[in-house]
């Protein structure tokens, strides 16, 4: 049985593509947020190499770019019990995903005009 089947035959690939990507983005977003993390170059590119490993895996994508933003991990321990975690103003991210002949690329960026890391398709082809 197709997958397809469980999806509206007038559903176009474009259409398709952008929701499969906006799954995507959504589990990149909430895997991300919340894990500890330190101002620890190597700690910051094992997160991102392995959450980029993780969302690779899913069907569709192509390719999967993160990039912690440094300067908003603050790497203080006060205390011995203090740690730093990722919220969505520390990710930006970048999905490549190919669904039939459509191609989307889309990000997660924080906007600091907004104060939101917004989740958006900046192309299709």
């Amino acid at each position: 049985m197709s997958i397809d089947n469980f999806f509206p035959a007038n559903l176009s690939k474009r259409e398709r593509a952008c929701f499969e990507v906006g799954i995507k983005l959504g589990a990149l977003y909430h895997i991300l947020c919340g894990i500890p993390i330190s101002s620890n170059d190597d700690i910051i590119k094992s997160i991102e190499k392995g959450i980029q490993a993780s969302i690779s895996c899913q069907p569709y994508v192509k390719n999967v770019r993160i990039f912690l933003n440094k300067a908003k991990i603050i790497g203080d321990k006060k205390t011995e019990f203090a740690y730093d975690d990722i919220s969505g103003e520390i990710i930006n991210a970048e999905i490549d995903l190919e669904y039939e002949s459509v191609k989307v690329k889309a990000k997660i960026k924080w906007i600091e005009d907004i104060n939101y890391p917004l989740m958006y398709i900046e192309q299709i082809s």
